[in-house]
């Protein structure tokens, strides 16, 4: 069996350490039948990583110094909203192209904002930055407690369900890494899979490659899923825990936020949405499939420029 990260009673104690209204999401059997949603979009601030920001900072106990975290989005709501609650300076870095809805919902709590360049490298330059200045830095990528947040997920759902496979959506694969582990961890022996846009490819590329892979210039509506390096630690962990790493294409993307909205009356983003595009296009089959739908920070006119593509669903 592939070797999990976490002990069964760390991944349970994080799950327990949540406060009540983060901790528990609802799972659902969908309208298409033998298939089942996690619907982390009813988190508080629309996304899954709410866990992972309250499960980091509540291990600095103590701590008031300012911290910071780069973020493309649904992580700076989360950071910022976990700040507060443990009286902490937020310092969010971001690139100039950040989805605006989200860094809407960042700035309803204190915050202060670091405009990196447009790269997803520059992210992480600013962040070092930023703690030569003597304020902390999170790098979400290789973070261990950050993953444990994520691993709650993976927890949640083996009390939740039976199911036969997951499908998690893919960027730096923080969430795969914490997912799988304790899914691992708890016996699951069912499929684990990975899921990129094409617009994207960076870990589906690494994938096959046997190695990280560095890309430039994607173009993806997925603003949740732009991640174009990966640190090579957290590649290897994938490697022990994945089954296979998918990738999907734009147009099936856009289908799947449609089909969630009028279909099964989920609002979720393109990024949170690349599992049911994967069904969609029958790289898996529908009966048995565990979808994490991760956030619904989707901006209106995204959403509805989906709703109104013409699409058949088979």
């Amino acid at each position: 069996m592939k070797q999990p990260l976490f002990a069964p009673k760390e991944v349970e104690n994080a799950w327990k350490s949540l406060p009540s209204e983060i901790r528990e999401t609802p799972l659902v059997r969908a309208r298409r039948p033998g298939l089942m949603l996690k619907l982390e979009t009813l988190q508080p601030t629309g996304s899954y990583k709410i866990r992972a920001a309250f499960t980091r900072l509540s291990r600095d106990e103590g701590s008031r110094g300012g911290v910071a975290l780069s973020s493309s989005g649904n992580f700076a709501g989360a950071f910022t909203w976990a700040c507060r609650r443990f009286d902490r300076p937020a310092h969010l870095v971001v690139t100039p192209q950040v989805n605006s809805k989200k860094m809407d919902l960042a700035r309803q709590n204190p915050c202060t904002v670091h405009v990196c360049g447009e790269s997803y490298e520059s992210r992480f330059q600013m962040l070092a930055q930023l703690e030569e200045k003597g304020i902390e830095t999170i790098d979400h990528r290789t973070c261990r407690t950050v993953f444990l947040g994520h691993s709650t997920i993976g927890w949640e759902c083996r009390q939740q369900a039976t199911f036969e496979r997951i499908l998690i959506p893919l960027s730096t694969g923080g969430l795969a890494v914490g997912v799988a582990a304790s899914l691992r961890q708890e016996g699951f022996e069912g499929e684990i899979l990975g899921v990129q846009p094409a617009g994207n490819p960076t870990l589906y590329e690494s994938w096959k490659a046997g190695h990280p892979v560095q890309r430039r210039g994607i173009t993806t509506m997925c603003d949740a899923l732009t991640a174009t390096s990966i640190p090579d630690e957290t590649f290897q962990a994938l490697r022990l825990l994945l089954d296979d790493v998918l990738l999907v294409k734009e147009e099936s993307v856009r289908r799947s936020v449609k089909y969630l909205a009028l279909e099964e009356g989920i609002v979720a983003e393109p990024g949170a949405a690349v599992g049911v595009a994967a069904l969609l296009e029958g790289q898996r089959e529908w009966t048995g499939s565990l979808c994490l739908i991760t956030g619904r920070n989707i901006e209106a006119q995204s959403l509805i420029n989906c709703c109104q593509e013409e699409v058949i669903y088979e």
